[in-house]
């Protein structure tokens, strides 16, 4: 499989999953609500994130490369040592594990 055949299938299957989520909010608001405001929002949402993309992407080309896999890498590392701090601390009991039933009962 080359790189950008990899790259291509990861994003495609992130978004995928986002799409679902996206879906299963409407559906849910759709359902307990009515359609109207469920699809109104749903095409609002799409609107912006068109907009978006239009303002912002061709922005996006003018930043070059190196730079922008920097900053991308940066925060990737700042994210992840976060992320294994809190992994560490609860292996070894000094935060508490998450506990799903607590967090429903709190509700």
């Amino acid at each position: 499989m080359t790189p950008i055949l990899s790259t291509v299938t990861a994003s495609f299957l992130a978004s995928f999953v986002e799409v679902v989520e996206a879906f299963t909010i409407v559906l849910a608001v759709g359902v307990t609500r009515s359609w109207r405001p469920a699809l109104s929002g749903a095409a609002l949402a799409l609107a912006l994130l068109a907009a978006l993309v239009l303002i912002f992407g061709p922005l996006l080309a003018l930043i070059p490369i190196a730079v922008l896999q920097f900053t991308v890498g940066v925060l990737l590392i700042l994210f992840g040592m976060r992320w294994l701090r809190k992994a560490i601390l609860r292996s070894v009991g000094v935060i508490a594990l998450h506990d799903e039933e607590q967090a429903f009962s709190e509700e």
